[in-house]
C-alpha cells in the first residue's frame, strides 16, 4: 500500500474521531463538566484535559520511535496521565478545545512528513504494547473515540460501542 493511501486512511480516522469527540464536547455544560466519569477519580473536565494533552504526548512517541529511543524502565503511564491532568486543572473547556485544534494540526503535519519506512518503524507505546508509527496515529483516533464515548456516557448521552483494546487493530504492526 502506498504511503499516500495509508496517510489518507489514517487522516480519515483522525478526522472522524475528532468530529465525534467535538460533537460530545459541544454538549458539556458547566454543571456536567464537574460530573464524575466511569473513572471515579476523574471528572468530565479531567477526561477532556487528558485527551487534550495526550495528542502532544503521542506526537512525542512518534519522534521517540523514529529516534530509536525506548521508554525508561520505570515509566508509568498512570503517573504521567495524573500529572498531565493536574497541570490542566484550571484550563477552561474552550482553552482545551483550542489546544486540540493546534495539536491536531501538528499531528497532520507530522503524518504528511513521514516516508513509508518511517511509518513502519516500531517501538513501545506508553500503554505497554509494541506498535509502529502508523499504529501510534491509529491509537490517537481510537483514544479520542474511547474517551468521547466515556464522556457521552457521563453526560447521559448515547455512546457508540468502542471495542476493547485487544479487539482493535491499533496494537498490531501490520496495516
Amino acid at each position: 500500500m502506498s504511503n499516500d493511501n495509508r496517510r489518507a486512511r489514517i487522516r480519515a480516522r483522525l478526522e472522524e474521531a475528532r468530529q465525534e469527540l467535538l460533537d460530545v464536547l459541544d454538549k458539556i455544560t458547566p454543571d456536567t463538566e464537574v460530573q464524575s466519569t466511569e473513572n471515579p477519580a476523574w471528572t468530565v473536565h479531567d477526561i477532556v484535559a487528558h485527551v487534550t494533552l495526550s495528542e502532544r504526548g503521542l506526537q512525542a512517541t512518534v519522534q521517540r520511535f523514529l529516534e530509536g529511543v525506548e521508554l525508561p524502565a520505570d515509566f508509568s503511564l498512570d503517573v504521567w496521565n495524573e500529572r498531565q491532568v493536574k497541570k490542566a486543572a484550571n484550563r477552561s473547556l474552550a482553552e482545551m478545545i483550542a489546544a486540540m485544534t493546534g495539536s491536531r494540526q501538528g499531528t497532520l503535519e507530522l503524518l504528511e512528513s513521514l516516508s513509508d519506512e518511517q511509518m513502519a518503524v516500531e517501538g513501545m507505546h506508553p500503554a505497554g504494547f509494541r506498535t509502529t508509527v502508523a499504529g501510534v496515529f491509529k491509537v490517537m483516533a481510537y483514544h479520542e473515540r474511547l474517551h468521547g464515548a466515556e464522556i457521552a456516557r457521563a453526560l447521559g448521552l448515547p455512546a457508540p460501542r468502542i471495542p476493547a483494546w485487544p479487539g482493535t487493530d491499533v496494537s498490531v504492526t501490520r496495516e
